[in-house]
């Protein structure tokens, strides 16, 4: 796996431009498509009491809101054309303070290793004991904490090897969609009495009796983890070829997909599985396989694995730029802002996550950590869909190869709002009041490590080490003028 590339002797020394439009779309669809459309649909419908005809609904809602925010990163990417997605507009936008909040949100507080991971294991075990057994709380996370450090390993070694294996992940995650989809809706056709009664009561009054906004802001938040990942592409522009046409094409592209792909496998579920069935169950998709595909059933946990594995492949390439991004900017210590000398990856940033990873797989529940992801997500969104309109403002003469009309980012910002304040006031999670605290603690952070310029004792002796043992330089780079 390892790519030991030479330089050449006047060759810049930095992040190498090997993503195409079809290795665009895997790593989108694979940051897309993993554990959420497995277990989100059992978040959905809890949230909004078991209707199904809802949460239907929410599934559709959560397309068309990611892609209204699509077209504002499309727009931001193609201008930008820099690593670290909202990190470079938001610097723009807002000034360094926000920027600087931001990257320290993402880096110590993003949660979906500690998702994804979880429902790895728990599918894996599942396929071997069933639904009716509860898998082993301890097992579940060594096994994710050793996929992690695996993951990680091959990612410090080659971005090549890790989007062909995307390629090949992606294949098995539309495997596993395909098969539920297509069972579940030859169930229906034949008259399968549980899909009928879903379909026939689907927006009954019964259904939908104490159903709050709250709640259905929790169910977007649900649903809108099996969308996460739709915007990586800015998160490594720089490695991408052709940026201006490839990031929005590739972007628009794999978001067409997988909004059809997840309201196919929507059917399939309500095809088979009652409402009760589906909020229940620890892991929908094996309840789905068991009654639909018999001693065939091992077929769907498995595929399910191999789509959570590589979504949790193409994100730990993601997640190893932001820390790399800020670094560079002075934001982190100096050490996150170097790539091996050998194989031009981020390995430092990589380790940074790891470690935070690990706490999250150690210290999360799954459907708590849900809930905490959407909140932090859509406080993003929001703040990026109000970045086009900010940065039009600002600096109207920036080229946009790409322009969103103007009235998409104004909706986006507005539903972003909502989903934001409608859970703090109805469903309050204790995960939204630290995060908040966090954002205050990063401000503090600024005004003493970037305004002061306030150093920890023996940094420089630190980095010197920590460059030597991991064999890390910093790259040539050029700060654009802000």
């Amino acid at each position: 796996m390892a790519e030991n590339i030479e330089v050449e002797e006047n060759e810049e020394f930095r992040l190498k431009q090997r993503i195409g439009f079809w290795g665009g779309v895997a790593i989108v669809t694979s940051a897309m498509i993993g554990s959420g459309i497995f277990v989100s649909p059992g978040g959905v419908i809890n949230a909004v009491h078991g209707s199904v005809g809802l949460s239907m609904v929410i599934w559709v809602v959560c397309g068309m809101v990611v892609a209204l925010s699509a077209l504002c990163y499309c727009e931001l990417g193609a201008a930008l054309k820099e690593s670290g997605g909202d990190y470079a507009n938001f610097e723009l936008a807002y000034g360094k303070v926000v920027a600087y909040m931001y990257i320290m949100t993402l880096v110590f507080m993003d949660v979906g290793s500690g998702i994804g991971l979880q429902v790895f294991a728990a599918y894996l075990i599942s396929g071997f004991i069933g639904t009716g057994c509860k898998a082993p709380g301890v097992f579940i996370k060594v096994v994710s904490c050793l996929l992690l450090l695996s993951l990680t390993f091959l990612n410090s070694r080659s971005v090549r090897s890790v989007v062909k294996i995307e390629i090949v992940f992606t294949i098995g995650k539309f495997l596993a969609m395909f098969l539920i989809g297509i069972g579940g809706i030859m169930r229906l056709v034949n008259g399968d009495p549980v899909g009928n009664e879903n379909l026939q009561n689907a927006f009954t009054d019964k259904t939908m009796v104490g159903v709050t906004p709250g709640d259905i802001a929790l169910a977007f938040y649900q649903g809108m983890f099996s969308y996460g990942g739709w915007s990586v592409l800015n998160t490594i522009a720089e490695e991408i070829t052709d940026v201006k046409k490839n990031l929005p094409r590739a972007s628009l592209f794999s978001l067409f997909i997988v909004t059809i792909m997840y309201l196919v496998v929507n059917i399939g579920y309500f095809s088979v599985l009652s409402a009760e069935e589906m909020m229940t169950s620890p892991a929908v998709a094996v309840s789905f396989a068991d009654k639909v595909l018999g001693p065939m059933a091992w077929i769907i946990p498995f595929t399910v694995c191999v789509s959570t594995l590589g979504n949790q492949n193409g994100t730990c390439l993601l997640r190893g730029r932001l820390p790399f991004v800020a670094a560079r900017r002075g934001h982190l210590p100096k050490i996150f802002s170097m790539i091996h000398v050998k194989y031009f990856t981020p390995v430092p940033s990589l380790i940074l996550n790891v470690i935070f990873g690990v706490i999250y797989i150690l210290c999360g529940d799954v459907q708590f950590l849900i809930n905490a992801m959407g909140f932090v997500q859509w406080t993003v969104y929001g703040l990026s869909a109000a970045s086009v309109l900010i940065l039009r403002y600002k600096k109207p003469d920036m080229p946009r190869p790409y322009r969103v009309p103007i009235l998409i980012p104004i909706l986006t910002c507005i539903l972003c709002a909502l989903f934001v304040i409608l859970p703090m006031i109805e469903k309050p999670n204790i995960f939204y009041f630290v995060a908040i605290g966090f954002y205050v603690l990063s401000g503090i952070s600024y005004y003493l490590f970037m305004v002061k310029k306030q150093t920890l004792p023996g940094m420089k002796t630190v980095t010197l080490f920590l460059q030597k043992l991991m064999l890390v330089a910093e790259t040539d780079y050029n700060e654009r003028d802000v």
